[in-house]
């Protein structure tokens, strides 16, 4: 039987069910339409052929990232329109239709070899569009497998696919494998190495997009249906919000009284045009809300797409998701998509939909981590970069954004860069201790000047301030324990689990002392977490020893604080523990909360912790009136970042992208190296691995389950709902633990603790194997 090409069949059904390759455009209107321009097309046909529904969806995506007015879209849209076109031109080839026959047909008893159809389109465009066709074959070559290198050794490498030996496609329709001379190079692009692989690098995502839903139309339609459809536009959200914020009725104590004010600044500077912002706020200070006020103001004026919060930690995340859904109940759960690790599947907030939408983004309000944003700015799988299409034209709000890590710095701000001077986004660096990071005589690679939202934020910070700090200088667990004690409520904050253990172990077991540190699971310290609140709207006695996970947007307010030397930045954030209200200050007439800083005998942990101790250490002898003020975080920042500039590319990133004051050809320009890139950029070093707790009732359930459970989907399931149950420790100290039978790996995947003392209600986790604790204190 003489078949015509086909894309994709589903098994056993008859070839007259299969999807075609290609619709020829013939007299169609629609197919008409869509070859003429590419994007007046308002809808498809589910009978057009994969190739004509890729480039109609490529196209739409890429020209979406710029104002339709502007001639950007018409660019980037020519260039998506030809990569899903010809993304896989190479199944034209009768050998690859050959292979799809043998693969449908439930009677034969063996499957022709993988047949490559990814590498033809690529040799297409590199042939026919010099020097600039790369910016095609990279993403057409690696729509599955991902963006390779632009030239290594692997056989992998867009240089040496360019050399492969592949099938003829010359049965391809003259339509779709013509090109028209007028294809416009990306000119915006063209100012650095680094534009060109962040242009193509956004073709990748909207063609890998494009190609998963044109394929999930046809091969999964039941799944396509629970896509997001109609979604609330931005001004019906701005108008939720506007409405629940009225609710807080007129503000009464100072602290209030400033909220307002921020937010209302928040509310005129929207209006401005897109670009780069700061909103310099205090902790206390309300930006949560008052920065998702202005990006939704912001993005509705100059018609933007969506707002993506990004924060440093997934310990905070669920806590400011809750914060927008609470203020935009009206509108349901789903209109916040949480997009991280620890969500639980079963949760009120995980459905279908927004587990759909997690996948590319298709939603208003995302709320992520800084690891999911820029380890995916930075990925070369198709299934981190399918979202990066939806960021241009958006608002990202960067929360906590002095956690920007040293070493990744300078390639995180080169990538803000590109979204804010190219992609129409607007950026804002929203936090309590704005980092140095502005571009200046002594700092090249800083990014240009942000335009400050807050006005006058020295102001601000004097009149919210609600903390008196007391420096104590080095003190012993032992000399530190009776000034814990003198207190009723106390927060007691270190740098490392170890001491926090220690030092919790000296506290009385009276029901009133508590501990918190990352070797509890995620809902272990969801539930004490809670415990303490209670007590503390009760008035009832807390003292609680925690690691640094306490102190980023965590809401919870003590009226005295302990501190052990670190980066003033988390100093800072440490202190928006303390009078985080304004009461005990708004009773005092002057600043009540009280902060005292002491150094342990022991320096802070080699690394990271201990050179922003020491930056801290160094601006508190020169500053020693005005700690918490801005002329002394601006020196921190300055002794942090500006004096170590040769460390903020520690991972030789820019590298991978070709400096254009080097170049001996033009086609040098176009030798990315997308998979080092991607290997190389890890924002949480690799260097711990997971243990999986059975801590409660409910996590006992799950990980029996699991060892019981061998359905792939059903193992995928629970992998997600035991993310709420996992610790990570040191690679060396799992090791350790396997092999000695206090972890048993389940299906190879699954590490469970398979101990009755190594986990406690008091201290999480213990690693050390040989550590014996009371059997009384197992909660296993």
């Amino acid at each position: 039987m003489n078949l015509p090409p086909y894309a994709h069949t589903r098994e056993g059904s008859n070839p007259e069910a299969w999807e075609p390759l290609f619709t020829p455009f013939g007299a169609d209107p629609v197919l008409q339409c869509q070859r003429q321009t590419c994007l007046k097309c308002e809808e498809l046909d589910p009978n057009h052929g994969h190739l004509n529904k890729v480039a109609h969806l490529c196209a739409e995506f890429a020209a979406a990232m710029f104002p339709a007015d502007v001639p950007e879209a018409t660019i980037a849209g020519k260039w998506g329109y030809l990569a899903g076109l010809w993304h896989d031109l190479g199944k034209f080839a009768p050998e690859w239709q050959e292979y799809l026959k043998t693969k449908a047909d439930i009677q034969s008893d063996e499957v022709a070899g993988i047949e490559d159809h990814s590498t033809a389109g690529a040799q297409h465009a590199d042939k026919l569009i010099p020097p600039f066709g790369r910016i095609l074959a990279f993403p057409m070559a690696g729509h599955h497998a991902g963006l390779a290198n632009g030239i290594d050794d692997s056989p992998s490498s867009l240089e040496n696919r360019m050399k492969k030996s592949i099938h003829s496609t010359s049965s391809a329709p003259a339509e779709v494998l013509k090109f028209s001379s007028a294809l416009p190079p990306p000119v915006f692009a063209l100012d650095s190495g680094h534009g060109l692989a962040f242009f193509t690098r956004m073709i990748f995502s909207s063609l890998v997009d494009a190609d998963f839903l044109a394929t999930e139309s046809f091969m999964s339609p039941e799944k396509a249906r629970y896509r997001p459809d109609k979604q609330p536009s931005i001004a019906e959200i701005e108008a939720a919000l506007a409405s629940s914020l009225v609710k807080f009725g007129e503000p009464t104590t100072v602290v209030n009284r400033l909220r307002a004010e921020i937010l209302d600044a928040c509310l005129e500077k929207s209006e401005l045009p897109p670009g780069l912002f700061s909103l310099t706020v205090p902790t206390g200070g309300g930006k949560t809300l008052s920065s998702l006020a202005f990006a939704l103001k912001h993005a509705r004026i100059h018609n933007l797409r969506r707002v993506i919060y990004v924060i440093p930690y997934t310990s905070i995340i669920e806590q400011n998701a809750e914060v927008f859904r609470t203020a935009l109940a009206a509108l349901g759960p789903d209109v916040v998509l949480e997009h991280h690790s620890n969500l639980d599947p079963d949760s009120s907030h995980s459905s279908t939909t927004s587990r759909l939408a997690s996948e590319n983004w298709d939603a208003r309000i995302i709320v992520t981590t800084n690891v999911q944003f820029f380890e995916s700015l930075h990925a070369h799988r198709g299934s981190q970069c399918r979202k990066l299409h939806r960021i241009a034209r958006s608002v990202v709000i960067l929360d906590e954004a002095q956690s920007l890590p040293l070493e990744y710095l300078q390639t995180c701000l080169r990538s803000l860069e590109q979204l804010t001077s190219h992609y129409h986004t607007s950026v804002v660096l929203c936090t309590a201790t704005q980092p140095a990071i502005n571009k200046r005589e002594n700092f090249s690679i800083g990014l240009p000047c942000p335009t400050e939202i807050v006005n006058e934020p020295a102001s601000v910070y004097q009149r919210l301030r609600r903390v008196a700090t007391t420096q104590l200088g080095t003190l012993t667990d032992g000399q530190l324990l009776p000034r814990l004690l003198a207190h009723p409520q106390v927060l007691c904050i270190v740098n490392t689990r170890k001491h926090a253990r220690q030092l919790f172990d000296l506290l009385p077991a009276d029901g009133c002392c508590f501990h918190l540190s990352a070797l509890m699971c995620p809902e272990h310290r969801t539930q004490e977490f809670n415990r303490i609140k209670s007590r503390l709207k009760a008035n009832l006695p807390v003292r609680l020893i925690s690691t640094q996970l306490i102190e980023a947007g965590v809401d919870i307010d003590f009226p005295v604080v302990f501190r052990s030397l670190a980066g003033l930045d988390s100093i800072a954030q440490a202190a928006g523990r303390c009078d985080r209200e304004g009461l005990l200050t708004a009773a005092a007439g002057h600043p009540a909360g009280q902060l005292f800083i002491f150094s342990p005998p022991a320096l802070p942990p080699a690394g990271y912790l201990r050179s922003t101790a020491a930056a801290a250490a160094e601006v508190i002898a020169t500053h020693p009136d005005d700690l918490l003020g801005l002329n002394s975080i601006e020196a921190y920042f300055c002794t942090h970042y500006w004096q170590h500039e040769s460390q903020t590319d520690q991972r030789h990133i820019l590298e991978c992208w070709p400096d254009t004051t080097k170049l001996k050809s033009v086609d040098e320009l176009l030798l990315f190296q997308f998979r080092t890139c991607s290997e190389n950029f890890m924002l949480i070093d690799d260097y711990s691995e997971p243990v999986i707790i059975p801590h409660g009732a409910a996590g006992i359930i799950l990980c029996d389950e699991v060892r019981h459970a061998f359905d792939p989907a059903r193992l995928r399931y629970l992998a997600r709902k035991l993310q709420r149950y996992t610790v990570a420790i040191p690679r060396h100290q799992h090791e350790r633990m396997i092999s000695v039978g206090i972890i048993q790996m389940i299906h190879d995947r699954f590490p469970i603790l398979n101990s009755t003392v190594h986990y406690s209600e008091r201290y999480g986790l213990h690693p050390d194997p040989e550590l014996n604790i009371p059997i009384e204190q197992s909660i296993l």
